[in-house]
């Protein structure tokens, strides 16, 4: 029996396994001299961790990382042993990630597929406050065992600066065996994607909680953000959203929401899903991130649909390209003009309670209790964005 992980392009490997009666190690490389020992060696780790003895596989390596190799030997070579997860070739471990704030900004999500070690190159430089890592929707059902390892080693390897989220597939379509692997990288929190009920959050949050006891990890660690994204979603996402304090954003899906309901997608025809997501989302007390934009190269159209999103209560975006980052933030963090008018409201409330006035006007508008403690959050929200300190 023969199996095979990666492939030739450009930062992969390919990796082909067989069974043998020894452990043997063969690799192809344009540097052999240079390259050859490094790459042996990891593989030799990879098969220690697996307990592999009895196996032979050949690496064609086209520049891959340290992490894409780990994962492309242990991906071919349990395919032959049916080593399970509880030997993972070392995957555990690595890198340190603590639990990120609940309320932290999150103005941007960038997705990015977790089946190509190219995309994910570098994936923790581009500057959004989260990074979501796709297993769903972006990765051909033939390459989602592959990929679910790839980002395994991937999380276990990489520092990402801000959060970093993995999209599963429905716990009953293959994403419990994503939790299997893409826990034991420790990722912030999971991305539930189709959700349609309370049912389907606390079925996740149950399998979370098994596999971080089993991992030795806090119960609770692991944040869900729930992606709405069918007519049935929209009309529940209320109960979605409140369905547990694991729970600390509700995303929108507008492509998957727009087939679903036969509509086109225009301002108008999303503008209801819209209000329901961030109706919903505030009454439970947790952020909303609107749909993606997926014309990538068209930056004004995506300022225009960033700012509606952010007058509709949104609190973030999500993205398809990192190029689209700046774009959204400039969409939901406040301006100059929008601080000053806001350390303005705040000062004229001081002097008010300070004298006993029960009424202050600002520049001809009178001002209560909730325009002030909206000015009062943008001060908040401002101050953390400009220590750049997410938690």
């Amino acid at each position: 029996m023969e199996r095979h992980a990666g492939s030739d392009a450009k930062g992969d490997c390919r990796v082909t396994a067989r069974a043998s009666d020894r452990r043997t190690v063969r690799v192809t490389t344009k540097s052999p001299e240079l390259l050859e020992p490094g790459i042996r060696s990891v593989c030799c780790e990879v098969l220690d961790a697996l307990g592999a003895e009895r196996v032979e596989i050949d690496v064609e390596d086209a520049g891959s990382l340290d992490y894409v190799l780990r994962a492309r030997v242990e991906a071919a070579v349990r395919e032959v042993t049916g080593t399970g997860t509880d030997r993972h070739g070392g995957g555990d471990g690595g890198v340190s990630r603590r639990r990120s704030s609940r309320d932290r900004p999150r103005r941007s999500r960038l997705y990015v597929p977790g089946n190509h070690p190219r995309l994910l190159v570098g994936l923790e430089t581009h500057g959004a406050d989260c990074v979501l890592i796709d297993l769903e929707d972006s990765v051909p059902h033939g390459e989602k065992r592959a990929a679910r390892i790839l980002v395994k080693h991937l999380l276990s390897a990489v520092a990402f600066p801000e959060e970093v989220w993995v999209r599963i597939n429905p716990l009953d379509a293959g994403g419990a065996d994503d939790l299997d692997e893409v826990l034991q990288g420790h990722p912030h929190g999971v991305c539930l994607p189709k959700s349609e009920s309370a049912d389907a959050v606390q079925e996740l949050v149950r399998a979370l909680e098994a596999r971080e006891r089993a991992l030795g990890r806090q119960p609770g660690s692991t944040w869900i953000m729930p992606i709405v994204e069918t007519a049935r979603g929209v009309l529940r996402c209320d109960e979605v959203a409140a369905a547990d304090e694991r729970v600390v954003m509700l995303a929108f899906g507008a492509e998957d929401y727009m087939r679903d309901v036969g509509a086109r997608r225009t301002q108008e025809s999303l503008l209801f899903a819209r209000s329901r997501i961030v109706a919903a989302a505030r009454a439970a007390g947790i952020q909303a991130s609107d749909t993606v934009y997926g014309e990538g190269a068209d930056e004004a159209g995506l300022a225009v649909e960033a700012a509606h999103a952010r007058d509709l209560g949104f609190d973030g975006k999500g993205a398809i390209h990192p190029r689209q980052i700046a774009a959204i933030h400039r969409a939901f963090s406040p301006t100059k003009e929008e601080l000053a008018w806001a350390e303005a409201i705040v000062e004229a409330a001081r002097r008010a309670e300070e004298e006993g006035i029960g009424a202050v006007s600002v520049d001809g508008r009178m001002v209560d209790a909730p325009v002030v403690e909206r000015a009062r959050r943008w001060i908040r929200y401002a101050a953390r964005l400009s220590r750049g300190e997410g938690d």
